[in-house]
C-alpha cells in the first residue's frame, strides 16, 4: 500500500529527533534532546549550497559534499533522520469522503484516490490526516490528503543513503511546518492565523483555525530567478562564522508580488468554504522572510499584523548567551526542520 508512513516503516528504527530540511539553496539540520518539560536544542546548522537546483548534476554533487561535512562535524553520520520534499511533485489537499469508515480509508484511497489526485496512484506515496467531523453524527469524513511522487521521494532517499544518512520518515514541507505550529498550540488555541515559509524557489502557506488546518499549499516561484535566500544564516555551533554569511543581493520584487498574490488567493479560497474564518495574524519564516518590503506590503494587503515566527520558542537553547544570539539570528530558517525533528510526537 503506497503510504508515506508505510514507506517510513520499511526502515523501522527508533524514531528520530533529527530533522533535515534540504532546500534549493541551503541545508538546515536540527537535533533535539527530549527533556521532562520539553526539548533542548542540541545542534542546529545551516549550510549554503551555492548552486541552482535546476543544475541537477552540480546540485547533487554539492549537496553530498556539504551535507557530508555537516553530518561529520555534528557526529551524525549513520543517524536516522526525518526528511521532507516539496515543489510541483507534492500535493496537499483537503477532501471530504462520505460513507467510508475510518478503518477502510486506506483501501478506499488506494482504489479511489485518483479522483482527488492528478497522478496515477501507482506512481505516488500518499498519506492523510483525519480532521474533526463537520458534525458529530455525520457520515462524512474530512481529510487532509498528501501525495508525493515516488520517483522524487525514492531519489532523495537514495542520495542520502549514499552519504550515510538513514531517512526513516518522509514528510512534506508544509505539514512539517504545521507540526512546528501545533507544538505551540496552547498559544494559538481558539485562534485563526496563517503562516508562510518563503524560501529561495518557493513557499509553503498554512492556514489554521482553532488548531485545525484549513489549507496547506506548496507554491513554486516559476519563472522567477530565486537569487540567494540565505540572508544572514549562521550555525549555532559555528561562532567563528564559517557558516553562510550575509548577501548584498537585492530581493526580486516579483517574489514579493507572488507571495502576496498567493496568500490573498488562499485566504479568499478558505473564506469561501469557511465563511466564519477570520485571520487574526500572519507569521513569516524562511530565508526571504526578513525582507522589510514583504512584511509591510503583506500587512497592508491583508489588513492584519504580520509577524516573524520563531520555531525555537519554548525549546531550551544553549546556556551561552552568544550562542543564543547566533540562534536568534537564524531562527527564521528552522521552521520546517523543527517540525521534522518533532515528527514522533506529532504523528506517532
Amino acid at each position: 500500500m503506497n503510504r508515506l508512513r508505510r514507506w517510513a516503516h520499511v526502515f523501522s528504527r527508533p524514531q528520530p529527533r533529527v530533522g533535515l530540511d534540504i532546500g534549493s539553496s541551503a541545508i538546515k539540520l536540527i537535533q533535539l534532546e527530549p527533556r521532562a518539560t520539553g526539548y533542548r536544542l542540541k545542534r542546529f546548522g545551516v549550510r549554503s549550497l551555492d548552486v541552482a537546483e535546476e543544475d541537477a548534476g552540480q546540485y547533487s554533487h554539492r549537496l553530498k559534499a556539504v551535507l557530508g561535512d555537516l553530518l561529520q562535524e555534528f557526529e551524525l553520520l549513520g543517524s536516522p533522520v526525518a526528511i521532507s520534499v516539496s515543489g510541483p511533485s507534492v500535493m496537499v489537499k483537503r477532501i471530504r469522503v462520505s460513507g467510508v469508515e475510518q478503518d477502510a480509508l486506506d483501501e478506499y484511497l488506494t482504489w479511489q484516490g485518483d479522483q482527488y489526485i492528478p497522478y496515477a496512484m501507482s506512481d505516488i506515496y500518499f498519506d492523510y490526516w483525519i480532521l474533526p467531523r463537520p458534525q458529530p453524527a455525520s457520515t462524512e469524513t474530512d481529510l487532509l490528503l498528501v501525495a508525493a511522487k515516488q520517483q522524487v521521494v525514492d531519489s532523495r532517499k537514495t542520495l542520502l543513503e549514499e552519504i550515510g544518512v538513514h531517512p526513516i520518515i518522509c514528510d512534506v514541507d508544509g505539514l512539517a511546518l504545521l507540526k512546528t505550529i501545533m507544538r505551540k498550540s496552547s498559544a494559538f488555541r481558539g485562534k485563526s492565523f496563517g503562516m508562510v515559509n518563503v524560501g529561495a524557489s518557493g513557499m509553503n502557506i498554512v492556514l489554521v483555525a482553532d488548531e485545525h488546518p484549513l489549507m496547506v499549499r506548496d507554491v513554486s516561484f516559476d519563472g522567477i530567478s530565486p537569487g540567494r535566500a540565505i540572508d544572514d544564516a549562521v550555525t549555532v555551533e559555528d561562532a567563528a562564522g564559517h557558516g553562510p554569511g550575509g548577501t548584498d543581493n537585492p530581493e526580486n520584487p516579483l517574489v514579493v508580488t507572488e507571495v502576496i498574490r498567493e496568500i490573498t488567493y488562499c485566504c479568499e479560497s478558505v473564506l469561501e468554504r469557511h465563511p466564519g474564518f477570520d485571520v487574526e495574524k500572519f507569521f513569516l519564516c524562511g530565508g526571504r522572510s526578513r525582507n522589510p518590503r514583504l512584511h509591510s506590503e503583506l500587512q497592508n494587503a491583508l489588513g492584519i499584523p504580520t509577524l516573524p515566527f520563531n520555531p525555537f520558542d519554548e525549546i531550551e537553547g544553549l546556556a551561552d548567551h552568544q550562542d543564543r544570539d547566533l540562534l536568534s539570528a537564524s531562527a527564521h530558517l528552522g521552521g520546517v526542520a523543527v517540525g521534522l525533528a518533532l515528527h514522533q510526537d506529532n504523528h506517532g
